[in-house]
């Protein structure tokens, strides 16, 4: 009888652990770079829209986090882009088309690099 009340609690704690976590996003079609900023680790999906210039962008924790807060998280990202969109344009000017949370804490971006 112990033995079944045990496992039904670590069931229960595993289900409420995993049911705070925040799920992790993929973006189809995208190169993944690892990156640290600010002592965090992050996964950045990069990749075309099809549109000349164009690109999509999905930064993701590369951690687990539990109960996120999602200003702090939205906050963060906007830390982690812009090496990328300067990169990726080669130094030009760059319009962002779209930007914000999707979830809790990925975090997206549309840009377009002008000529």
């Amino acid at each position: 009888m112990r033995v079944i009340v045990v496992a039904v609690a670590a069931i229960l704690t595993a289900s409420l652990f995993l049911g705070a976590c925040a799920p992790k996003a993929s973006l189809d079609d995208t190169q993944v770079e690892m990156v640290t900023v600010g002592g965090r680790k992050y996964e950045v999906r990069l990749g075309s829209t099809g549109t000349p210039g164009e690109y999509r962008m999905l930064i993701v924790r590369a951690t687990l986090v539990i109960n996120a807060d999602s200003e702090n998280e939205a906050e963060r990202a906007q830390n982690v882009y812009p090496r990328f969109i300067e990169r990726t344009c080669k130094g030009r000017p760059h319009e962002i088309l779209s930007e914000g949370l999707s979830g809790e804490v990925n975090y997206y971006v549309l840009f377009r690099c002008k000529a």
